[in-house]
């Protein structure tokens, strides 16, 4: 792949248990909620050291920021820090059963009150540890993980921004409100992240099947090695897209700019734009068949084409890409 600036600018920049929430705000969250889980009595409350081998990890910490990193120990390490000295109920609660270990907010409790309590959290694991499932729910704080290697990664927060670095085969996250950025190493079978509010930026080094990336109002950025799939969806905001192969392209912009560089032609590509142009760089000797739809603009292009009808052909034509541009020009331009 062409280097980009983009992608190192970009990445500089997410099972858990029953909870009823009501009363006033106590730093992100609120007074008082309910909390509860199974299994509460096997729970230890407060920071500690794990050796034993875990192959599972799931996280529910309601509110504060959340941080995971793999180090050269070879063992796990719970620490939590407060703004104020706190009673073992208000501690980080952990439970290592068999090959998983459970991390939840505080004691399992029906009611209980956070005024003016603000806690974050961070986690070792051993980065040599090969994890089969990683899932993470945070309500309100950041989620920053890095260094960990996992068959299935599953985040989800409600507000705050999440910055995930990992090798896992299988990644799903969803963000309420927050921008999120993945950098994932090594062949994947699926990407999918989706963001209500907030920007989406992925860097993936490896080859991956599936790749579906959704912002309601945000950018997205995508550096891939080689996708056999990429989705991708915005309500608003513009779309910028780097490869070095994809066979399969989809991409539909209601409001934006969108940009293509892409060091292979896609077998097929469907390119939405309501309003916005489309910028597509692929290589002067691509075999593609370029079949513009615009409303309001222009088409331009720099490569060798031949115009056919309505259809325009570079080298033989074997490659058909579609686009639809309502409101903005569409560019062809030499990768």
């Amino acid at each position: 792949m062409k280097t980009s600036k983009l992608a190192a600018a970009a990445m500089a920049l997410i099972v858990p248990s029953t909870m009823l929430m009501s009363g006033c705000s106590i730093g992100n969250f609120f007074t008082f909620f309910n909390y509860t889980y199974e299994n509460a009595d096997m729970y230890t409350a407060g920071d500690r050291e794990i050796t034993d081998k875990v192959r599972t990890i799931n996280i529910d910490y309601v509110s504060g920021n959340v941080k995971l990193k793999g180090t050269d120990d070879d063992k796990i390490t719970i620490n939590e820090t407060s703004n104020r000295d706190i009673g073992d109920e208000y501690k980080v609660h952990t439970w290592v059963d068999g090959d998983t270990l459970f991390v939840r907010y505080c004691k399992s409790i029906n009611k209980i009150s956070f005024h003016n309590i603000e806690k974050e959290l961070e986690i070792t694991i051993p980065e040599s540890q090969e994890l089969s499932d990683m899932t993470v729910h945070v309500s309100s704080g950041n989620i920053d993980f890095s260094g960990f290697t996992t068959e299935t990664f599953n985040a989800q927060s409600s507000s705050g921004n999440l910055k995930i670095s990992c090798n896992a085969s299988d990644i799903k996250i969803k963000a309420s409100s927050g921008n999120v950025g993945l950098e994932q190493e090594g062949d994947s079978s699926s990407i999918d992240i989706k963001s209500s509010s907030g920007n989406i930026t992925v860097v993936q080094k490896g080859n991956i099947d599936n790749v579906k990336l959704n912002a309601s109002s945000g950018k997205i950025y995508a550096a891939l090695d080689k996708a056999s799939k990429l989705d991708v969806h915005v309500s608003s905001g513009g779309i910028n897209v780097e490869a070095n192969e994809i066979t399969d392209l989809k991409s539909d912009a209601s409001s934006g700019g969108n940009s293509f560089k892409l060091g292979a032609a896609p077998k097929t590509s469907d390119i939405h734009s309501s309003s916005g142009g489309v910028k597509v760089y692929i290589p002067e000797d691509s075999d593609i068949t370029v079949k513009p739809h615009i409303s309001s603009g222009d088409f331009n292009y720099d490569l060798p084409m031949s115009k056919n009808g309505k259809e325009y052909v570079n080298g033989n034509g074997t490659y058909e890409m579609v686009i639809n541009v309502s409101s903005g020009d569409v560019d062809i331009l030499k990768y």
